[in-house]
């Protein structure tokens, strides 16, 4: 009697010996009853789940070897074997299917959405009541006549624009600051007010929203810190299911709120009370336990702060008990774009609570933005708007590029020791590597500060730098370090490269001579790409008093460049306080870009589409990347004008080097009449070996859209598929339509297979959708200048 095994075993053989009669053709049946030894055993049959597996994987390979087919020119045609489809039909569906993506632009649209601060119904609030003004006129400054007030302010230097501005005092207890926030000053030496500290301190202490503007290194940070400290106080403690904040405080760069932060720290440690800093680069987590504990001053930069407002449904803090909120360095952060954040975030604070802004500088040009959040505000300005520090003896001299770094060994055998420090600032990241390797290697202990470092090794570097004990004696930073930092240990500043606008040289200078000491600096402006900031430096040296140190050759060739602007043979230097995204016209073009252009212009001339005595500006004009050098009729000389015959003959005739420069190919069949018009949509053939296929990009964001349109991108695209890619429309910013007669941006490509050109398609497309999440899925803010967040 058979066992249960046995019998398994025998319905297996059955079953295996069917499948192998099922598979085998009928005129080669060879497989007999005998060929037992050829059947599987129970290990080697495979499950369905197996058998999926394998089916996906050949799936894969299928679409890997036609990726790998791409690079073939010309299409081999289509194998058909059945009616339903041809094999070749079949992988492309399975491509599609494998490299099917979600679409880039919504899954940004709905990250953005989730980083939106939920609309806040104030209505529906009950807030605590809070009492703002904590002010009490003492009887010494209630006594003063306006005359007297007039006087005291004059002496100090400050102006002051409002309504019911309180006198400045003379002294921190005039202010009505608590005797334990006076015992912490006297233990810190801190005894008398700074002339900013003196207006400001009563002005805020009175409830007042106020914008201040005072040079560098003159105590700003204790102007608004001690009022919020005394506004504190005044309230009731957090509850213990209260996170905080009370009091608010944005900066608009990293080390700048940390350094904020550290001064209160310094204060609150002493009056039982917390602080916390929130920016971006550090940890997310050990921050959002920080603030999960309870914290009553937040020192925040925009972009990190909206990130935590917006974790787990806006439930993770509140900003209900916030009352009072300060903008350190105002300008640069409304400049750097981060305006949205910042009325955001004001937004979701209670409509009562008070504003202060505190910059060394702050144009006209901002002051009505900035307006907008506050109510009856207070302007004080103490010595100046957008004014160099008086305690820094300034130089400027004219220095080329080469001889520059030969004037920085010099300066630094005078001014860096053990006790003082140097800064040299730079204007670009790779500078400032370079400048760095270049001084190790001269003997020099020096650091480097720039966007491009982690974050961890920014405040490892900084903090070697500050300490008095570290042997680094020269930091190399770009203009990330320029604002707000304070190194009392710093004697001297360097501008290597030249301050771009006035308020970058403020703030450059101001790393120097700060609280009372005395410093001094050196600016370096080459004769060449440097001499349209000449005027700059000479009008910050004049405004600030100190024309006498001016070197003549400088005067000269601030003068030789206002002459340049009068004649319209030169522009003035932006501000720096109008930044704004790439727009993809010919006046934003590099030198790459200019010599690329002029090389497309002699491959036309050869190619005849254009005169070779043309002008260079108008030959391309209007044209982003391929020369569309028929855009118009008088573009091209009638004598020029092209038949189909003529125009495939000069396509044999043309070089090879010429026909692969993007567009060339595009132009040459546009004369023959045989290209589709740039109005024209979709996937269009011109012939058996001429596809074109346009792909919008211009509502992707901006790092998007450099990413395919920059010159290692087509590159690549045109040697991997054999595809020209060329850009063309105008960028049309979000919410706007295009004018007549324009297309906002694209991407034209043309390649000599259907297929080929939709793989390139699906590069092209991943791209863009890959930079998008990317940039989607990074904290928000920038869009100005600079980006020192």
């Amino acid at each position: 009697m058979e066992t249960d095994e046995e019998e398994e075993e025998n319905a297996r053989r059955l079953f295996i010996e069917a499948l192998k009669k099922q598979d085998v053709p009928n005129d080669d049946k060879t497989t007999t009853e005998d060929d037992d030894d050829d059947y599987e055993t129970k290990s080697e049959v495979k499950s369905e789940k197996e058998r999926r597996e394998d089916h996906v994987r050949k799936l894969e390979h299928e679409a890997e070897q036609i990726r790998k087919s791409a690079h073939v020119a010309v299409e081999t045609g289509r194998m058909y074997n059945d009616e339903e489809g041809g094999i070749m039909e079949e992988a492309e569906r399975n491509l599609a299917a494998l490299t099917a993506a979600p679409d880039a632009l919504e899954v940004l649209a709905e990250m953005n959405k989730k980083k939106e601060l939920r609309a806040v119904d104030h209505k529906s609030i009950e807030y605590l009541t809070v009492r703002k003004n904590l002010y009490i006129v003492p009887q010494s400054i209630a006594k003063l006549t306006p005359m007297e007030i007039a006087e005291r302010k004059a002496k100090l230097g400050v102006k002051v624009r409002g309504r019911g501005a309180p006198a400045p005092v003379s002294s921190f207890r005039e202010a009505g600051l608590s005797e334990r926030i006076m015992n912490i000053l006297e233990k810190k030496g801190i005894t008398e007010p700074f002339p900013v500290q003196a207006q400001c301190l009563p002005c805020i202490m009175a409830g007042r929203d106020v914008i201040a503007i005072a040079k560098t290194g003159s105590g700003k940070t204790l102007g608004f810190v001690l009022p919020m400290l005394r506004h504190i106080l005044d309230q009731p403690p957090l509850a213990p299911n209260e996170t905080g904040p009370i009091g608010l405080i944005l900066a608009p760069a990293r080390e700048l709120a940390y350094q904020i932060h550290a001064v209160c720290k310094g204060f609150s440690k002493h009056l039982n009370i917390k602080s916390t800093a929130v920016y971006g680069g550090a940890g997310v987590a050990e921050q959002i336990g920080d603030l999960k504990r309870g914290t009553h001053i937040l020192c925040a930069t925009p972009g990190r702060l909206i990130d935590i407002l917006t974790m787990q449904s806006g439930k993770l803090i509140s900003l209900q008990r916030v009352s009072m909120v300060c903008l350190d360095e105002c300008d640069r952060a409304f400049d750097m774009g981060f305006e949205p954040q910042i009325s955001a975030i004001l937004s979701a604070v209670r409509p009562d609570r008070q504003l202060v802004l505190f910059s060394a500088t702050f144009p006209r040009v901002l002051e009505n933005l900035a307006k907008q959040s506050l109510k009856a505000p207070l302007e004080i300005i103490v010595g100046g708007r957008s004014v160099a520090s008086d305690s820094v003896e300034q130089y400027a001299e004219v220095v080329e590029e080469e001889d520059k770094f030969l004037r920085l060994l010099q300066i630094l055998g005078d001014h860096a020791d053990d006790k003082k420090k140097v800064i040299v600032f730079v204007g670009r990241q790779e500078q400032a590597d370079s400048l760095f390797e270049q001084l190790t290697r001269c003997g020099y202990s020096s650091l480097s500060i720039h966007g491009g470092l982690d974050q961890e090794d920014r405040d490892s570097n900084l903090s070697d730098f500050k300490r008095v004990d570290s042997g680094v004696n020269v930091l190399v930073a770009t203009s990330v370090a320029g604002r707000g930092l304070d190194v009392p240990s710093c004697g001297c500043v360097v501008n290597y490269s030249s301050p771009n606008h006035l308020e970058d040289y403020v703030h450059r200078v101001g790393r120097t001579g700060r609280a009372g000491n005395l410093g001094v600096s050196y600016t370096f402006v080459n004769s060449t790409d440097e001499a349209k900031f000449a005027p700059i430096i000479v009008r910050a040296l004049v405004e600030a008093g100190q024309s006498k140190n001016l070197s003549q050759g400088l005067k000269e060739l601030a003068e030789s460049f206002k002459e340049k602007v009068a004649k319209g043979e030169a522009r003035w230097a932006s501000s720096g306080y109008q930044g704004k995204g790439y727009t993809y016209d010919s006046s934003e073009m590099n030198d790459a870009q200019k010599l690329a252009k002029l090389e497309k212009r002699e491959a036309l001339v050869e190619a005849g589409l254009i005169d070779p005595d043309e002008d260079v500006a108008n030959s391309a004009e209007g044209d982003e990347a391929a020369g569309d050098a028929d855009a118009d009729a008088k573009d091209v000389s009638p004598k020029k004008k092209i038949d189909k015959k003529g125009a495939m003959g000069m396509l044999a005739n043309v070089s090879s080097d010429v026909l692969a420069i993007p567009g060339m190919r595009e132009a040459l069949l546009k004369k023959a009449g045989m290209l589709p018009s740039d109005d024209a949509g979709g996937m269009q053939s011109t012939g058996d070996s001429h596809f074109v296929e346009e792909v919008e990009i211009n509502d992707f964001p901006r790092e998007a859209r450099w990413k395919v349109t920059q010159k290692e991108t087509t590159s690549r695209l045109q040697d991997e598929f054999q595809t020209a890619v060329t850009l063309k429309g105008q960028y049309v910013e979000p919410g706007k339509a295009p004018a007549d007669g324009e297309r906002k941006l694209y991407l034209h490509l043309e390649a000599q297979s259907r297929q080929i050109l939709q793989n390139c398609i699906v590069e092209v497309k991943r791209l863009l959708n890959e930079e998008t999440l990317r940039v989607g899925s990074r904290p928000g803010g920038g869009g100005g200048r600079y980006n020192v967040l």
